[in-house]
């Protein structure tokens, strides 16, 4: 469960910001909330953000899929003299970044974070909070060696030795099998999905595999009412042309960057493939996927992690979650995240989107909304629509559209020039 997320100095973003899954005193949706284990606050279920086009919305997603990926690969995948791979604040001389996140794992909250520049890791941290008491787990700081705390037992001083300076304690602890470490890494690992806006199906389609969860992607597509009614599911090889000039890129690779050639073995793997099967008037009919509306795609896309996010308990992160979808589908993703009888794991979306009937819906909490926007400098910020303290029953979506919450696109007709005009 994710309660807090802060970061800086990323992309669009120059400042830190911070943006809160913690619910507020509001009374709305109680439903819509959820218990954190240990303490008095409850955590949202779900988390909208606003804004006009290239104000930050993505980049406060994909802020957070680069802490869960750096956490995954920075010792196992990048170049040992390759840096950090950061995309910083352009207009900003170079100097560090910072990503720290407040969850809960296993009914223990935890707060992680790290500091880096392009070139190295600064500082990286670890304090859990058993019983609300703060237990240091892991202090790194530049200027000195890593320091822990008495809670965290493990070969820490040898697993220490092995992290280079553009790697995370907490991925090489994980690699080398770290007891107590390897958990909250796994948390990283299973928990937080990010779903691009040019998603496809290999998700969906790899769910497919067990009934279990192809008949839950069934229900799904069932109740959007696209007139599917069933799921056709195989395995197949690779092409034996394409299975070859796999073979020769592998070999090469292999070769080139010394690496293993388990690296690549997911291009030589069986695929799974599905047909969507259409009631036609008195027929079954199997559609290839290629047949089918770019609408059906999207929500195909979807689903996968959607059935993922809701069996395990995950945090789903959305990118222009009404991509291709009708207002009526997105809404009913929003409200079965927010249904504590339909969403039992508390599973967590985060998303962002151009939608604005789901603000006059009545779905979202006022505490759920949050806006991007940018400043004359060309920086990024995020703060929520509570800043405005909007009365319980407010017309959220006509105010939004009125420019009442900032966060939209001011269209300058004085600047557009007039096309065919003579002069």
């Amino acid at each position: 469960m994710v309660l807090r997320f802060r970061f800086s100095n990323f992309r669009s973003f120059k400042d830190e910001q911070d943006i809160s899954l913690i619910a507020s005193s509001l009374n709305d949706a109680p439903q819509a909330t959820i218990e954190v284990p240990g303490g008095k606050e409850r955590a949202l279920r779900v988390c909208a953000i606003y804004g006009a086009n290239a104000s930050g919305k993505t980049t406060v997603l994909r802020a957070l899929d680069f802490m869960a990926k750096s956490v995954l690969k920075s010792h196992r995948l990048w170049k040992p003299d390759g840096g950090v791979p950061l995309e910083t604040f352009k207009g900003k001389e170079a100097s560090a970044s910072e990503f720290v996140l407040d969850f809960e794992v296993a009914g223990v909250r935890y707060q992680y974070g790290f500091r880096a520049n392009p070139s190295r890791v600064l500082e990286e941290w670890l304090w859990a909070y058993p019983s609300e008491r703060k237990q240091v787990w892991f202090e790194r700081k530049e200027a000195g060696p890593i320091t822990f705390g008495r809670s965290l037992p493990g070969e820490n001083r040898t697993i220490a030795g092995l992290m280079r300076p553009n790697s995370l304690f907490l991925s090489v602890a994980a690699q080398n099998n770290h007891e107590v470490l390897t958990p909250i890494y796994s948390w990283f690992s299973d928990s937080v999905i990010y779903l691009a806006r040019n998603r496809n199906v290999e998700c969906t389609s790899a769910l497919c595999g067990n009934n279990e969860d192809r008949l839950a992607a069934l229900s799904l597509l069932a109740f959007a009412d696209l007139g599917i009614v069933d799921i056709q599911h195989e395995m197949r090889n690779p092409d034996p042309d394409v299975q070859e000039e796999a073979s020769k890129f592998v070999g090469a690779a292999v070769e080139f960057f010394k690496l293993s050639p388990d690296f690549f073995s997911d291009l030589q793997s069986p695929r799974s493939f599905v047909k969507l099967v259409h009631h036609v008037g008195s027929e079954m009919v199997p559609f290839k996927l290629e047949e089918e509306s770019d609408g059906t795609l999207a929500y195909l896309g979807l689903i996968g992690s959607i059935v993922g996010a809701l069996k395990n308990g995950s945090i789903l992160l959305v990118d222009e979650l009404d991509a291709s979808l009708h207002p009526s589908i997105s809404t009913n993703i929003v409200k079965l995240f927010n249904d504590a009888e339909r969403n039992p794991k508390s599973a967590q979306l985060i998303f962002n989107t151009h939608d604005t009937n789901l603000l006059g819906a009545g779905l979202l909490r006022r505490d759920q909304i949050w806006f991007t926007e940018k400043d004359r400098a060309g920086a990024s910020h995020i703060y929520p629509l509570t800043d405005f303290k909007p009365r319980r029953g407010e017309n959220l979506q006509g105010r939004y559209l009125q420019g009442r919450y900032g966060a939209i696109p001011f269209m300058n007709w004085e600047s557009l020039a007039l096309v065919g005009a003579d002069g």
